[in-house]
């Protein structure tokens, strides 16, 4: 079962070739227009984020959902009580928006190889206590047979075993006890659990009654492992088990309550901290990121300081009881000395390091830069696509002219004086109109994250500088936003972000897209209409998601 998102494509000026994105609503058909300069004006006629969104279905679309490989070694030690090795697995397709988007995963025949031998080891590697615990009547004895089958199955397809699955795998028992040995069924019904599709699947489909329904409610069960896997990342507990059991899931009244008491338990402090950092497009730091040492000494030394300076700060600020604005606009805190020698390392910056919110991370400046060079097109177009969810895309069949080239052609005394003449071309016109003019402010911060006040530009393609130090400019102006201005520093943009009802509403998208799994096919669907309206009651994180996960959109479906 597939999921399709609705996509329409927002025209930006009427240069050829126009620079394009999506930006708001991706079911409205409706096209932008300009304003006659060379900056493109969205028109507000409710099709983007500039006027209220049109209410949509809350029905979302029926489905299957593979586990992740973090899920899926979470489920098994659920299931066995034993932790197996996961670091070999198949990793899940970069689909560039979530790693655990439910139309991501894809069992290949390697991954489906790897299901099968870490089931086997699992099931093997138990001591006769373990698997004995796993034994309703706690031992390994034939008379058990029954009870065991059910309360496996059950476990493991989250779930209550149905007349088919209690015939299906008592047969897998008794043709595995003509071994002669008492705990090889057990084992193999166990082993059987863990390779079913009802295992390695999270499903929305509704119970079999619904099967002729063109719309329909999820079962609690379906619902207690929907949130369980948002919220926590792991199988339901015994407890949201029991109110499964009581029907208690499935009424709104009722479903607010569990979802606080789920955001209350340690993991979905976590849960909300890997979101935050695949958000923030840092879930691959460490490995991806690397920048000339030549240009940037010690960077290598210290990008796992800077990457749990990252994660410390979004703890503090970003926990269940972090909001958009400490997000924005909190300072960060000194605390490794080689991190913070390292950030002062450029002498022009020495008199001034303080930074304050998120887009003055280290991680966040040096992943939207170059390995030899600060990139104001890859920090706006960070902005545009992560805070205020305007995703700018370039037209089918265009390839802009490499920056290498106005380099070479006009040798220039800063990355501003480049980006600015390579931007004047008509061809790059319209869409660096819309993300130089963001990462201009960040430009007193270098492409490793530095602070600096003046800069004396080098590149590989130039073997010396072309002129001496020269001062930073960081003023520039914030266009096409609720809260346009004129702005000089990464701490006057977050501040004024964290004013922003659209950063708001893109937070509650973004968290819409990573809790549900999917992008949402409209502004309008109850989960980012309830998130938005929450952020813009208290800005708090938790109420984000309490609202999101208490939609309708968490009970009901559809299919085609």
């Amino acid at each position: 079962m597939r999921f399709r998102s609705l996509g329409w494509i927002f025209v930006l000026g009427s240069l050829a070739p126009a620079c394009t994105g999506q930006l708001g609503d991706p079911s409205s058909g409706a096209a932008g227009g300009e304003t006659g300069g060379d900056v493109p004006s969205p028109q507000a006629d409710g099709s983007l984020p500039y006027a209220a969104p049109a209410p949509a279905s809350a029905a979302l679309r029926a489905r299957t959902w593979l586990l992740t490989p973090e899920e899926y070694g979470r489920s098994v030690q659920g299931l066995l009580g034993v932790s197996i090795d996961i670091s070999d697995m198949e990793p899940v397709p970069d689909n560039g928006i979530y790693p655990n988007m439910s139309t991501s995963g894809l069992v290949r025949v390697t991954l489906a190889e790897q299901y099968a031998a870490k089931a086997e080891a699992a099931v093997l590697a138990l001591g006769d206590r373990q698997l004995s615990a796993l034994i309703p009547c706690g031992k390994v004895d034939a008379t058990c047979k029954t009870d065991f089958v059910r309360a496996a199955v059950s476990k493991a397809f989250r779930r209550p075993a149905t007349a088919e699955d209690l015939t299906h795998y008592g047969e897998v028992f008794d043709i595995a006890a003509e071994s002669g040995d008492p705990a090889l069924p057990f084992r193999w019904v166990l082993k059987g659990v863990l390779s079913s599709p009802y295992f390695l699947y999270r499903t929305e489909i509704g119970a079999p009654s619904d099967e002729a329904k063109a719309a329909f409610r999820l079962t609690d069960h379906e619902i207690a492992t929907f949130l369980s896997y948002s919220v926590l990342g792991e199988p339901p507990s015994a407890t949201l088990v029991a109110a499964a059991d009581r029907g208690e899931l499935a009424d709104p009244a009722l479903l607010p309550g569990h979802i606080d008491q789920l955001l209350s338990t340690p993991g979905a402090a976590d849960q909300l901290g890997h979101f935050l950092v695949q958000w923030l497009r840092l879930h691959t730091f460490e490995a991806e990121v690397e920048k000339f040492e030549d240009v940037f000494p010690g960077f290598a030394d210290v990008k796992g300081a800077m990457f749990a300076e990252t994660q410390s700060f979004l703890r503090a600020n970003g926990g269940m009881e972090g909001s958009i604005a400490s997000l924005l606009t909190a300072p960060v805190p000194e605390v490794d000395p080689a991190l913070s020698a390292f950030y002062r390392s450029d002498a022009s910056g020495a008199t001034d390091t303080a930074r304050s919110g998120l887009l003055s991370l280290g991680s966040v400046l040096s992943k939207t830069a170059k390995q030899y060079l600060t990139s104001p097109t890859l920090r706006g177009l960070f902005i545009r696509d992560q805070l205020l969810c305007q995703h700018i895309t370039l037209p089918d069949n265009f390839t802009p002219p490499p920056i290498e080239e106005s380099e070479l052609r006009m040798a220039p005394k800063t990355t501003r004086e480049l980006y600015d003449t390579h931007a004047a071309q008509p061809a790059c016109r319209s869409c660096h109109a819309l993300t130089d003019n963001v990462g201009y402010m960040l430009e007193n911060f270098d492409g490793a994250g530095r602070y600096r006040t003046l800069e004396q530009y080098r590149s590989p393609s130039l073997t010396e500088p072309v002129a001496a130090p020269q001062p930073i400019n960081a003023v520039s102006l914030l266009l096409n936003t609720d809260v346009d201005g004129e702005y000089d520093s990464a701490a006057g943009l977050g501040e004024a972000l964290s004013r922003s009802s659209w950063v708001r509403e893109c937070v509650a998208r973004q968290a819409f897209r990573f809790y549900f799994g999917q992008v949402e096919a409209a502004r309008g669907i109850p989960p980012v209409v309830q998130g938005t309206a929450a952020l813009d009651r208290t800005g708090l994180l938790r109420d984000l998601l309490v609202a999101l996960l208490s939609s309708p959109s968490t009970l009901e479906r559809v299919r085609d």
